[in-house]
């Protein structure tokens, strides 16, 4: 029961801040296989695992497991925000290390 809502709901609210499978795996450190298989409902996270969704998400674990059908997502803006933050730091790195083959560095 609470496995079919959890998956379900872990896409949604992925979805509510336009992150990719992999931008959220690469957050979480996990592989994205590993979070694909959360979304699927083929494997279930860790404790641990739960918790930092629901913080990442701004969701509370009733909601993600359907104990509650109040939406918590909102604006899900601090999310939104690490994943941007992630995307540019990636960016950054990429130029960088063109710079530094450019330059024979």
């Amino acid at each position: 029961m609470y496995t079919d809502s959890f998956h379900l709901r872990l896409k949604i609210a992925r979805e509510s801040i336009g992150a990719t499978q992999k931008e959220v795996a690469s957050i979480l450190k996990i592989a994205t296989s590993t979070y694909t298989n959360y979304e699927a409902g083929r494997s279930e996270p860790n404790m641990e695992t739960i918790a930092r969704l629901s913080k990442m998400y701004e969701v509370s674990v009733d909601w993600l497991f359907g104990l509650t059908s109040e939406s918590y997502i909102g604006t899900l803006k601090q999310a939104k925000e690490e994943i941007e933050r992630q995307k540019m730091l990636k960016k950054l790195e990429r130029e960088a290390e063109l710079s530094r083959k450019a330059w024979g560095g």
